[in-house]
C-alpha cells in the first residue's frame, strides 16, 4: 500500500514532508509516526471491503484529538479525512465535569431536604388529582395516628370532618389554577375519630415535564395554639370584667363621696331641728296626759304617737347618713349579747302577728365589741326582718359560738325573701327595694361589722324568708 498524496495539514499531523510520501511503501509493520493506530491494516481492510471506517485517536505529543474517516472511492484506493475535534473533546470533558459536580450537589441537596422532610415537626404530604396519597413524611402520619402504609389506603376526604369537604374542593381547584394557596385552617380526623385543628398551605405538584399530577401540602397541628388562644381570650374576658368592675367601683366611689359629703351636711342640718321636735313631742305628751279623758285627748294622743314614730324614723335616717359618712371609731368593751338582743327587741315596735324567738348560746357570756354599734347593727337587721313580713310570720334571733371561739348572731325571718337578681347588690350603698328606704342600712351594717374585724352574710330564697348572719372575730 502506497501513499499517493496528502495535504499540508496531514503533513503537520504526521510530521512528514510532502516529498517523503513517495518513500513510504507497503510494509506490514509500518505505523503512522507518533500514533498507536495500525493504519496499514485499517486502510487495507477499507480498500478490500469497500466499507468506510470511522474512529477517533489521540495524539499525545500535541495533546490533540482527531476524528478519522477512511473510505474507498474505488477498489484498492483509500481516502482518509482527519478532523481536529480537540476543542469539542475539551468542551465535552468540561460539560461532563460540570454534570458530575451538579449531580454531586444534587445528591447532597436531596439528602439535606430528605433529612428535613423526615425530621420536621410539620406534616408534609402529596396527593394525586383524585385525592389518593402519593407520599407523606413521618410527622404527618404521626399527627393522624396512622402508619405511612395505612395512609396509602385513605383518600383525603376520609381524613377530615364532612363540613370541611367543600372548602377542600375549592382550595384544590384554586391551587391547580394559581399554583399555591395562602395559609388556611381546617380540621382533621385522627385515628379513633378525634378532631384536631391545623394550619395548611398547599402547592401544585408537577412531574419532570411540568405536567400537573396533584398537590402537596404542609400541615401543622395547632391544637396547643388554639388552646392558648382560648385561654388568652378567657383571661382577656376576665381582665375586661375586672376593669369594668373596677371602673364601676371607681364611679360608685366618686358618686358615694359626693353623696357622703351631701349626706353629712344634710344629717348635721337635720339633727338639731329633729332633736327639738323630739323634745317638744315629749313635752306635748306630758301636757296631753294632764287633760281630762275625752275624745279630744284620745285624738291628740294618736296624733302625737304618729308624729313620734315618724320622728324616730327620721332620726334613724339621720343616724344612718352620719354613720355612712363618718369614720367608724370602735370602742370595744365586754358586752352581754343577750342583754343587747333583748334591748333591741323591746325597742322596736313589732306587730302582734309576728312571733319572736331568741336562742342564745349558753357556752359564752360576753364578747368584746362596741355596744352602741352592735346594737345599731341588730336594730337594722331586726327592723328589716319585721318589714319583710307584712302578713305576719316568725322572727328568730339566735347566737352560737364555734370551736375556734368565733361568735355569730343570726336574724331570721319567714318573710318575702330576696330575689336572686338583686342579691349581688344587697350591701351596695343607696340600693333599696323599699318605697321609703334610703339604702344605707345594710351598707352601714357591713361597714360596722368589718370595722370590728368580722363579716356579714345572708341566705335567702324568694318567698321563703331570709337569714342574716354577723360573725365576730374570736376574742
Amino acid at each position: 500500500m502506497s501513499f499517493l498524496a496528502c495535504n499540508k495539514a496531514y503533513n503537520n499531523l504526521h510530521l512528514f514532508k510532502n516529498q517523503d510520501t513517495e518513500e513510504i511503501t507497503t510494509n506490514s509493520n509500518f505505523k503512522t509516526k507518533n500514533t498507536s493506530v495500525d493504519w496499514i491494516n485499517i486502510y487495507r481492510k477499507v480498500a478490500v471491503t469497500g466499507v468506510p471506517k470511522h474512529f477517533e485517536f489521540y495524539r499525545c505529543s500535541q495533546n490533540s484529538w482527531y476524528h478519522v474517516y477512511a473510505y474507498s472511492p474505488k477498489k484498492d484506493f483509500v481516502i482518509s479525512v482527519f478532523m481536529d475535534i480537540t476543542g469539542q473533546k475539551k468542551k465535552n470533558a468540561s460539560d461532563l465535569e460540570d454534570r458530575n459536580r451538579w449531580a454531586q450537589e444534587l445528591v447532597i441537596s436531596e439528602k439535606k431536604y430528605r433529612r428535613l422532610y423526615e425530621t420536621t415537626q410539620d406534616g408534609i404530604m402529596a396527593r394525586d388529582l383524585e385525592g389518593r396519597m402519593i407520599d407523606c413524611n413521618k410527622a404527618y402520619a404521626k399527627m393522624l395516628g396512622y402508619s405511612k402504609k395505612e395512609l396509602k389506603n385513605f383518600a383525603a376526604q376520609q381524613l377530615m370532618p364532612e363540613r370541611w369537604l367543600e372548602q377542600r374542593e375549592k382550595i384544590v381547584n384554586k391551587v391547580l389554577q394559581s399554583g399555591r394557596s395562602i395559609v388556611f385552617e381546617r380540621e382533621y380526623k385522627r385515628k379513633g375519630n378525634s378532631i384536631f385543628p391545623a394550619s395548611v398551605r398547599t402547592w401544585r405538584l408537577t412531574d419532570g415535564k411540568g405536567k400537573v399530577i396533584g398537590i402537596w401540602s404542609i400541615v401543622r397541628d395547632i391544637s396547643q395554639q388554639k388552646e392558648r388562644e382560648k385561654n388568652l381570650e378567657q383571661q382577656a374576658g376576665m381582665l375586661q370584667n375586672l376593669i369594668d368592675e373596677r371602673t364601676k367601683q371607681l364611679k360608685d366611689s366618686e358618686r358615694l363621696v359626693a353623696i357622703g359629703q351631701t349626706a353629712g351636711m344634710v344629717g348635721h342640718d337635720l339633727r338639731n331641728p329633729l332633736q327639738t321636735i323630739i323634745g317638744e313631742l315629749y313635752l306635748a305628751k306630758i301636757e296631753v296626759e294632764s287633760l281630762s279623758d275625752n275624745e279630744l285627748k284620745k285624738n291628740l294622743q294618736e296624733s302625737i304617737q304618729a308624729i313620734d314614730e315618724q320622728a324616730v324614723y327620721m332620726d334613724k335616717i339621720v343616724s344612718d347618713l352620719q354613720a355612712f359618712v363618718r369614720p367608724i371609731k370602735i370602742d370595744k368593751t365586754p358586752i352581754d349579747l343577750k342583754e343587747i338582743v333583748n334591748s333591741v327587741i323591746s325597742s322596736i315596735s313589732i306587730p302582734t302577728n309576728i312571733s319572736v324567738k331568741t336562742q342564745m348560746d349558753k357556752n359564752f357570756n360576753q364578747i368584746k365589741a362596741d355596744p352602741h354599734l352592735v346594737k345599731r347593727i341588730l336594730i337594722n337587721l331586726v327592723t328589716n326582718a319585721v318589714q319583710a313580713m307584712p302578713e305576719g310570720g316568725r322572727l328568730t334571733v339566735k347566737s352560737k359560738v364555734n370551736p375556734e371561739g368565733q361568735v355569730s348572731v343570726a336574724v331570721k325571718d319567714t318573710g318575702v325573701g330576696i330575689p336572686e337578681k338583686i342579691k349581688p347588690q344587697i350591701f351596695t350603698p343607696l340600693f333599696t327595694t323599699k318605697p321609703r328606704g334610703q339604702g344605707f342600712g345594710l351598707a352601714v351594717c357591713k361597714r360596722v361589722i368589718e370595722a370590728h374585724g368580722g363579716n356579714i352574710c345572708f341566705e335567702s330564697k324568694e318567698g321563703k324568708g331570709a337569714k342574716f348572719i354577723i360573725q365576730f372575730p374570736a376574742n
